[in-house]
Order: structure tokens, then C-alpha cells, then sequence
């Protein structure tokens, strides 16, 4: 699995990227608000996954005032 997973995490990140993509313009098109809170959820997720947040700031780093 994890070998997998090395070999083939661009592809992986380009199905997630197009994915989120796709829900998003689900979600604005769609008048409910319940979609729209799973899909920050979902957001929320992949957002600690990653080191950088939905900004482009990186995770745990202190706002320069």
C-alpha cells in the first residue's frame, strides 16, 4: 500500500484536487446549506493533512503584525 501510494501520489493529489473541485461547484450551485458544511468538513480534513492551509500560510506558523 505504501509503496503504491509513493509511486503513484501525484496522480492521487490530482484525483483529490479534481475532486474537491467538482464538489465545490456542486456546492455553489446547490441552494442547501447542509452540502456546504460537509464539504468544509471535507476541506477542513485535507487542510491538516497537508502543511499549508487553504491561504497558502503554512500550518503553526504565527501571524506577522
Amino acid at each position: 500500500m505504501i509503496q503504491f501510494i509513493t509511486e503513484h501520489y501525484e496522480e492521487i493529489l490530482q484525483i483529490l484536487g479534481a475532486v474537491v473541485a467538482v464538489a465545490t461547484l456542486v456546492v455553489k450551485l446547490t441552494p442547501t446549506p447542509q452540502d456546504d458544511n460537509v464539504l468544509a468538513k471535507v476541506i477542513r480534513v485535507l487542510s491538516a493533512l497537508s502543511l499549508c492551509n487553504a491561504d497558502g500560510s503554512f500550518i503553526g506558523a504565527k501571524e506577522v503584525k
